[in-house]
């Protein structure tokens, strides 16, 4: 039920293997922004529904959304409330474009924006808002500000406070990746077990491996030529440094 006359949709829940993305679909998503936008909605979740369209099930609105929403919740059948509109497929391409034209959107007030420093002094442009450095650098000439009023404070003090909320999100975007991967990891190995072909023994075949510190790590991985990205190293990997160590304690290395 519709609260006014200008409402054009309505919320439905749907599985998200009965929608899809339009092929015609213009947007485009940087690493950069993709990244911001998954760490987004794993901090706040999805704050807004998906738009999809009746008749085609395509997707009008949050083809991004819905993108990282998949890698995150990683199961094809998830069900998902969105907002259903009724719309023929040229009304269709032209909402889409139109929800997303900067020319159709409001401007930025940069003074007032400046001013919520003032009211929220803990509030970070970069790493809570999403602009990016060259975004602030704008503000800052249309404002005639410094970027000390946009939180830009390269004192160490500062510097060290803002690396440590950059590797607290890291940390916890990473705990959650991992958490992932061991709920998919006991899901297989139960499956496989109920199909007769595993063993209770490979419910959990998974170890986490913790540094004390990204040093520390990056440190391991440029020893054992891998890439610091890397999330997953095989067992045999873990072995042959065993096994140099052992012969380097007890046979005084290899010829």
């Amino acid at each position: 039920m519709r609260a006014n006359k200008l409402e054009a949709f309505t919320i439905e829940k749907v599985s998200r293997g009965d929608i899809q993305g339009a092929d015609y679909n213009p947007r485009k998503i940087t690493e950069a922004a993709r990244k911001k936008l998954r760490a987004k909605l794993k901090q706040w979740g999805l704050l807004q529904p998906i738009i999809v369209n009746k008749r085609t099930m395509n997707i009008v609105g949050g083809h991004q959304r819905i993108g990282e929403m998949d890698a995150i919740i990683r199961k094809p059948g998830y069900e998902l409330t969105v907002a259903m509109v009724d719309v023929d497929e040229k009304q269709e391409a032209a909402i889409n474009v139109f929800l997303n034209n900067p020319s159709a959107q409001g401007e930025w007030d940069i003074t007032a924006l400046q001013g919520m420093k003032d009211i929220f002094p803990d509030i970070d442009f970069e790493l809570d808002m999403g602009f990016d450095l060259s975004d602030i650098d704008v503000m800052m000439l249309e404002t005639g500000k410094g970027a000390e009023d946009f939180g830009i404070v390269k004192d160490a003090v500062s510097e060290a406070k803002k690396e440590a909320k950059r590797e607290a999100q890291k940390s916890a975007e990473t705990d959650e990746y991992f958490k992932e991967a061991k709920v998919e990891a006991r899901q297989a190995a139960r499956e496989e077990n109920a199909a007769g072909n595993g063993s209770v023994e490979t419910i959990d075949y998974t170890l986490t491996i913790v540094f004390p510190n990204n040093h520390e790590k990056r440190e391991f991985m440029r020893k054992i030529r891998k890439k610091e990205s890397e999330k997953f190293l095989k067992s045999t990997i873990l072995l042959d440094i065993y096994n140099r160590v052992y012969d380097i304690s007890v046979f005084g290395g290899r010829d």
